[in-house]
Formats: C-alpha cells, structure tokens, sequence
C-alpha cells in the first residue's frame, strides 16, 4: 500500500466553465474523441509541425487522427505521435458524475493548451474509481525564438485504477495491462515513457503521484526544442496560464495498490 499523497500536483483551473477547466468537453463516450481541435500555438514535435490535435478520452492527444485503442502500445509502438499523461481504458459513460468524469479542453491564452482528464471513470462505466490528471503545452518560442519548440507537463492529483476491464483489468482497475505515460514518435523508435508506465504494484504507474522530475510530486515537465523532447529534470516554473488561473486540488491518491491476477480479458470492446 502506497501512503497517501498529501502533496500530489493540483490540477489547474480558472479557465471559465462549471470546474473551471473551460467550456468545451468530450461528449460522454468509450474509445472516441475530438478533432481536429486548434493549438494555441504551433508546435514541432519530433519534426512533425502541427497546428491542431485530436483530444482521445483514453488519456491521450495525437495529431493524425482520433485514437480509439483502449489498452495501451508499450513505447515506442504508438500507431501515430502520441503525448500520453495516462494512456489507459478512461469510460466517460457513467452519468452519475455530472460535469466531473469528463474530459475538458481550453486554449486559455495564446500560448498555452490545456486538456484535463477530470476524475475520469474506467471501463466498463465504472466510477468510482476515478484518476484526476490533466496535461499543459506551453509556447517557448517566445524565450528560444524558434517557432515550435513548446514544453509539455503531465499533472496528476488522484490516481486509483490503471486497467479497463476488456484490458484484463479487475472490478477496481487493477491487474492486466496497466496504463503506459509519456510521448511516441509514432516512428517506432523515438519515444520518453515515465517510470512505472506498464507495470502495476509500489512502483507501478499509480506511483507517478507521488514522484517528479521538476522537485513537485505528481508532476512531470519536460522541454521540445528543435522537435526533440528533453529527458533531464526540468524544475522550471510552472506556466503562466491566462487570467484567474488556479490550483485545484481534489482527492488524492488513496486506493490500496496491490498485486492481482489479471482475469481473462473480455470479449466486449472496451
């Protein structure tokens, strides 16, 4: 069992709309998205320029097209570019959660992208249990000169499942193929993918709560320059993202961790 995260990343809001997290959401689904949806800025990621993204309930953003696939393509062997902060079986089909349980997608300056998995459920429509994760583009260009280069930051405030149940996951998310975190060339051999990604148990990919590369525990930063991401520790300040926003903090990681053997993997498509 893992201790509690007292000091996990908040989540950042102020961006307007019922949480904060803006206006626009993905309509509740299993294995779908939206897109293409405008960037703030454009950006360079692994030499692909792109000026829009496609937002995937399954813990994603990708740049070719909406990304169904509910269990997770170890790194590298993403079918497409992928920036992944949970690349996991999310369910956004159980209503009970009102506006929490969605995904929410806010460009709220013009320098900054902001897609938030707020206290997403896992298939098949179960919540709870729910993870609260949220994923940060910035535009660097201003302070390197170089159009494209941006930074990328994973926040993660509450994690308690990693597996759908199609994904040989148990009745609690747990067990079978666990979620995988980070980003893909799609090109089949460059990739970043976070510890503990794939993997369950202490050190498993629930433990991205609690750990960091940037001195904040649950949150991950890292820097394109020139397409390239960096694979050092980038402490760096958070970003300045618009007017009125803000830390929210909601519940933090206390699910028991434990090890469990998978069940037989469903037939239904999760």
């Amino acid at each position: 069992m893992l201790p509690g995260s007292a000091n996990a990343a908040g989540l950042i809001t102020g961006f307007g709309g019922s949480l904060g997290f803006g206006t626009d959401s993905v309509f509740r689904n299993d294995d779908s998205g939206v897109g293409p949806v405008p960037l703030a800025f454009p950006i360079n990621f692994y030499g692909g320029n792109y000026n829009n993204y496609f937002v995937n309930t399954n813990g994603n953003i990708t740049f070719q097209s909406v990304l169904r696939a509910f269990t997770p393509s170890f790194f590298p062997g993403a079918p497409q570019p992928i920036i992944a902060p949970w690349w996991a079986d999310v369910d956004t089909r159980n209503p009970s959660t009102g506006d929490n349980g969605l995904v929410w997608y806010v460009n709220p300056d013009a320098n900054t992208t902001v897609v938030t998995w707020n206290n997403v459920g896992v298939f098949a429509q179960l919540n709870p249990p729910s993870n609260n994760f949220q994923l940060i583009l910035r535009n660097l260009a201003p302070t390197t000169g170089t159009t494209g280069d941006f930074s990328i930051e994973f926040r993660y405030d509450d994690l308690n499942w990693t597996t759908g149940q199609a994904s040989g996951g148990d009745s609690n998310g747990l067990g079978g193929t666990p979620a995988v975190a980070g980003f893909d060339s799609g090109n089949g051999m460059d990739y970043l993918v976070l510890p503990g990604s794939g993997t369950s148990g202490p050190t498993g990919v629930l433990n991205l709560v609690n750990t960091s590369n940037a001195n904040e525990p649950g949150a991950w930063r890292f820097n394109v320059i020139n397409g390239r991401p960096s694979t050092g520790s980038v402490p760096g300040p958070l970003p300045v993202l618009g007017i009125g926003a803000a830390f929210g903090y909601s519940r933090k990681l206390r699910n028991r961790i434990k090890n469990v053997k998978a069940p037989k993997v469903l037939s239904a498509i999760g």
